[in-house]
């Protein structure tokens, strides 16, 4: 009897972990490539949908549209004129109490209009469990994005390789379009449909240990108040406040940090800096273009321009001496314990050799020489 109370809260856990997880679905895309899907969740809409393909279209932007089954047996048309400007096409998870049937009628009512099975089934980015679940019993390839659109038109989830679930029968949205696909262009993403994401494939078990990272650094950043610098494709840094943990440290271009002293830290984006790996060159003018906006930020930024200096702990305090940065070795306890986990983090993120010794060291360098080597507009 004990057994049988204690199976739904385990089977519930078990299918919330497996949400939470994302295994088996399309969640982002792990690439080089500033890539961004967008996804417009809903219709064909008579109205909206042809204002969403001119703007597109006059953008020279592919997108994907999910779209209901029983809008499209009632607007074929638009069905075919989203396919015939290259966008893709996926089925949308209708809210139907028997969501699995449902789900399949809509994936064979854009087949019979597409004459072709549609690119997959969208989920949402919050799907319930009883829709995760109903999707994957649908049988076609399930999407569900990380990123969606705020109740005032802003985006959150937005960075290289994410899947953003859009409004797609919202005329507010039709009419924001124009300016949201000029700033993310100005920001250097590239909005491409499904099928043009580098590095877009099913959640894999290996992905765990990279999904649960990603998870503590957003519980970390909250606690410490750590946020991201710049808002491009390239950018790369977080930062906070943190005390000096060292001794104190005179620097190369004069001065001295006391230990104890607070000043700005900064942290690396781990898995963004993993799938650059693939393209070194580019990854050196990234990792310079997100220096040059961390210093715009300790410049114009209130609550971060008052401090004396800035520093971070890392495995890649060496290449930050070559922006000017007085690079210190730790001490050998601090050392080994994060030499430690950045084998962990290499491992997590499959890095090719994560045996391979790389020394964290602290770079440090006054907010003042810093600005003015590298706050360039």
């Amino acid at each position: 009897m004990r057994r049988r109370v204690l199976l739904l809260p385990a089977t519930l856990l078990a299918a919330w972990g497996w949400r939470w997880a994302g295994l088996g679905a399309l969640r982002r895309a792990r690439s080089a490539q500033p890539g961004l899907g967008l996804i417009f969740e809903g219709g064909p809409h008579p109205q909206v949908t042809p204002a969403l393909l001119a703007a597109l279209g006059e953008a020279g932007v592919q997108a994907t549209f999910a779209l209901n089954g029983a809008a499209a047996r009632r607007h074929p048309d638009l069905v075919r004129a989203v396919q015939a400007q290259g966008h893709d096409v996926t089925a949308r998870l209708p809210r139907h109490p028997w969501a699995w049937g449902a789900a399949r009628q809509a994936t064979a009512a854009l087949r019979s209009v597409l004459g072709q099975d549609p690119a997959g089934l969208s989920v949402g980015a919050r799907p319930t469990l009883t829709g995760w679940l109903a999707g994957f019993l649908a049988g076609a390839p399930v999407i569900a994005g990380q990123g969606h659109a705020g109740p005032d038109g802003s985006l959150s989830g937005v960075r290289p390789g994410a899947l953003l679930h859009l409004p797609g029968t919202d005329d507010r949205l039709a009419a924001q379009l124009p300016a949201l696909l000029a700033d993310l262009r100005a920001r250097e993403f590239e909005v491409l449909p499904l099928r043009a994401l580098r590095g877009l494939r099913p959640e894999r078990p290996r992905d765990l240990p990279a999904t649960a990272l990603q998870e503590v650094d957003v519980w970390y950043d909250r606690l410490g108040r750590i946020r991201r610098v710049g808002n491009r494709a390239s950018s790369l840094f977080r930062a906070g406040t943190a005390p000096y943990p060292l001794a104190d440290q005179p620097l190369r271009e004069g001065g001295t940090v006391r230990r104890g002293e607070r000043l700005i830290e900064f942290h690396l984006d781990s898995a963004r800096l993993t799938e650059l790996a693939e393209r070194p060159v580019a990854g050196r003018r990234i990792v310079t273009a997100s220096v040059r906006d961390l210093a715009r930020a300790l410049r114009d930024d209130p609550d971060l321009n008052t401090f004396g200096a800035v520093f971070s702990i890392s495995i890649f305090s060496d290449v930050l001496g070559l922006y000017g940065f007085t690079v210190v070795d730790l001490p050998p306890a601090h050392e080994r314990r994060l030499t430690w986990w950045s084998r962990v983090i290499r491992r997590a993120y499959g890095v090719s050799d994560p045996q391979k010794r790389h020394t964290p060291k602290l770079a440090v360098m006054s907010r003042a020489a810093f600005v003015e080597r590298h706050a360039r507009d």
